[in-house]
């Protein structure tokens, strides 16, 4: 199946196909542009990625609010949030241009563009406003990595409080392979304010400096799941 564009600024067509499967009762619509990837290879069989995550997530949204995806790459989990989980608003952040145009399309197929903002795709976040250059590993777009410090015309980053700008967040979602401890501090005076429920994934390195995070905003961890050597997921709420 070929679905045409504008979708994202030089990614124009994309060729894939869409599979279409019942979750929870619900139609889901997922387009699957390589079925080889690690996410898409889930959708391609029609399931959702990471469903254990996804049904403790369901457990900390309260219907109505706002739910951030900050790393939200095909649209895995914002599509579960706008589809299941009744939010006023999703808001997903991917800053990879054919993870983006996927995820568009998901939205578009699923017909929750009434509920999912779109305006934040193409765009890193970070503690500074900078730019950063892209590492793709094959048939794993979930696992990019940004290094921050290119010059212009690379990948832009931006502090999350400055684009968020006192909207309300609920729930944010953090997957961002190495840089969640500065996007979280991006995040300083959102999380401050509205005092969401946080899913994120930390990486065994940043343990200490994620702990300290913790105290010094005054979050505790309700629940921790660790699937890989490399990174631990923590679900948790302000005390």
């Amino acid at each position: 199946m070929l679905l045409g564009a504008p979708l994202m600024p030089g990614v124009e067509r994309l060729r894939g196909t869409v599979v279409s499967t019942v979750h929870a009762g619900q139609e889901v619509r997922f387009f699957v542009e390589n079925p080889d990837d690690l996410i898409q290879q889930c959708h391609w069989r029609g399931a959702f990625y990471e469903t254990e995550e996804l049904d403790l997530i369901a457990g900390y949204c309260r219907p109505g609010g706002v739910f951030v995806d900050i790393g939200a790459n095909v649209g895995n989990h914002s599509l579960y949030a706008a589809k299941f989980l009744h939010p006023s608003q999703v808001i997903p952040f991917e800053p990879m241009a054919l993870a983006a145009a996927v995820l568009r399309i998901n939205v578009m197929l699923n017909a929750v563009q009434g509920v999912v903002d779109l305006s934040h795709l193409g765009i890193g976040l970070s503690d500074a406003p900078g730019w950063a250059t892209a590492s793709e590993p094959i048939d794993n777009l979930g696992a990019t990595r940004l290094t921050a410090g290119s010059g212009p015309g690379g990948l832009p980053l931006v502090r999350g409080d400055d684009l968020l700008a006192g909207r309300r967040a609920d729930f944010i979602k953090v997957d961002a392979e190495g840089m969640e401890l500065a996007i979280l501090s991006g995040l300083h005076q959102t999380i401050l304010r509205w005092r969401p429920v946080v899913y994120v994934e930390v990486e065994t390195v940043h343990q200490d400096a994620f702990a300290r995070w913790l105290s010094m905003t005054g979050y505790r961890a309700v629940h921790t799941l660790k699937r890989y050597d490399a990174n631990t997921n923590y679900l948790i709420q302000a005390v």
